[in-house]
């Protein structure tokens, strides 16, 4: 993730939808979903916005955005805006064992139940004390209503809760409404009105989620069908087939522009770090046409200007050409290496050093036809040059061993400094290794400082990986039984803590470890110092 400089945090409680005090009215067209079969009328001037893939996961298949409400917190006013969620739980089939001799194993359907999705995902709701609990006649479904009342996780301020709960044949539909209590007088009778207004529609065939065998036509059907279900949202296709863009921007020479610049930097990955032969892994990037639409969907703050996620393996980013141009094609860039690297070593965890600071050098790539130069500044507040220039002038950087081996929370602790500091380490050995760096600040072993460190990473998270899955074999086979899907999916967030603190300490040794590192830091602080 990539991080602006720090700015004063605006006063915001965090939901996710509003209106204008008064404005309870509903749209006036239904919002319409054939994916699952289902319409109603939300708050008026809601706007639909996309759920991230751990989202849809939990169930949360439509969030809607509005406008924000202003409330009172001691002497401060703030913003909280006023949520519409809609939520999907399918039905399961739950096998039990019996107890005693017979040991039998029943089968039964089951549907998850909304109030403890609420309770985990909502600060003080009580799942088992509603303030209201009751059954209401809308069209032809017996809907259940629960309201509960809740704080937002920023400064506590009270929430209503208010719930419509419609049983399809397959699954539950609920539809959730949360708004400040502050504002229930004039809110209170609007999720009524709106939930009233939900029908069963016919649903729309839809296409089967794609492996990692589809074909990139099958996998921009797919995203194509799953984005055009809100308005203004879309997939389109690259001409390498190596990216989906996933947009609402209607700006045909912004998106013309992303595009050349995620081709033209996926080049230059590919030439400092090639690819395997068999790697056809096809990058999902989502730019949202605003700012505030990038904030809502991702959760994020003010300072967040872009961000890869490797849960869903997501890159999601802006259109900031309004504020400067040239940021949000930085941020791309930067981003685009977390995603890149992602796949190719295998969802390998890197040290903080070499993750971002890669991304800040290949941020501040410019692109010149089919010429590319890396500079030493990125453009806006992505700018690293001058914070590292004066951090080595001033003594105030970290001793290089300690910053190279810093943990995620430690190296993020330091945020700015840390970033100028990895960029600064990672451009001198990039620009080394390719005989740009004068001779009396460089060494011809600091040029396998990378390469060597990459080989053990990748090599011991392979071996960790292997040694997992074989674990659960092993433990299958004595279950009598095959591994699932799931199972047989190991990645980085399998393997324990202290297992990757022994690879990191081994990809440190195997680097770092060959040089004479307080003699590298002279030559680093005195390459910052005069050449940088």
């Amino acid at each position: 993730m990539i991080h602006l400089r720090r700015l004063a945090l605006l006063a915001a409680a965090a939901c996710v939808f509003a209106a204008l005090p008064g404005a309870q009215k509903l749209a006036r067209k239904h919002f319409e979903d054939e994916q699952y079969g289902y319409k109603f009328k939300p708050p008026e001037d809601s706007v639909a916005v996309p759920p991230q893939p751990q989202e849809a996961e939990l169930g949360i298949i439509c969030k809607m955005d509005g406008k924000d409400l202003t409330v009172r917190s001691g002497s401060q006013s703030l913003t909280v805006s006023v949520d519409t969620v809609v939520l999907r739980f399918e039905e399961r089939t739950v096998r039990s064992e019996a107890e005693g001799e017979d040991r039998s194993v029943s089968e039964s359907k089951v549907r998850d139940d909304l109030g403890a999705y609420l309770e985990a995902y909502y600060r003080g709701l009580d799942r088992k004390n509603p303030k209201v609990d009751e059954e209401k006649k809308v069209g032809k479904f017996v809907a259940q209503h629960r309201v509960w009342t809740a704080r937002t996780a920023s400064y506590g301020i009270p929430l209503v809760v208010d719930t419509w709960s419609f049983p399809l044949s397959d699954a539950d539909i609920h539809l959730v409404y949360v708004f400040p209590e502050e504002h229930e007088k004039k809110w209170g009778k609007t999720p009524a009105k709106s939930a009233k207004t939900f029908a069963e529609i016919k649903r729309k065939k839809s296409l089967a989620a794609v492996g990692s065998e589809a074909s990139y036509e099958e996998r921009l059907a797919y995203h194509k069908e799953k984005e055009e279900k809100l308005e203004g949202w879309t997939a389109l296709p690259t001409p390498s087939k190596k990216f989906i863009i996933v947009t609402n921007s209607d700006n045909k020479k912004f998106i013309k522009k992303v595009i050349e610049r995620l081709e033209k930097s996926r080049n230059v990955y590919e030439k400092d770090f090639p690819p395997t032969k068999d790697f056809d892994h096809v990058s999902i990037v989502r730019v949202c046409n605003t700012e505030e639409e990038f904030h809502k969907y991702g959760n994020t703050d003010r300072n967040v200007a872009g961000w890869f996620n490797p849960f869903t393996t997501e890159l999601v980013l802006y259109n900031s050409t309004a504020i400067d141009p040239n940021m949000t094609y930085a941020v791309m860039s930067h981003e685009a290496f977390h995603q890149y690297c992602h796949f190719l070593f295998n969802q390998s965890e890197a040290h903080r050093w070499f993750d971002e600071g890669h991304g800040d050098y290949y941020g501040a790539a410019e692109f010149t036809g089919k010429k590319v130069t890396i500079k030493r500044k990125m453009p806006g507040n992505l700018n690293r040059y001058d914070f590292i220039k004066r951090m080595v002038k001033e003594g105030t950087y970290t001793p290089l061993e300690e910053h190279i081996n810093y943990s995620h929370p430690e190296w993020q602790a330091k945020e700015i400094d840390s970033y100028s500091q990895s960029w600064s380490i990672v451009f001198m050995l990039r620009q080394g290794a390719q005989k740009k760096v004068p001779g009396k600040f460089w060494k011809k072993e600091y040029a396998d400082i990378i390469p060597n460190y990459v080989t053990t990473l990748n090599a011991g998270f392979q071996a960790a990986y292997d040694e997992i899955l074989a674990e659960r074999e092993a433990r299958a086979k004595a279950d009598g039984r095959e591994l699932t899907e799931a199972e047989r999916d190991v990645n980085r967030f399998s393997a324990t803590p202290d297992k990757k603190k022994e690879i990191w300490k081994n990809a440190i040794e195997a680097s770092w470890g060959q040089i004479d590192i307080a003699e590298f830091e002279k030559h680093w602080a005195a390459f910052v110092a005069d050449h940088l």
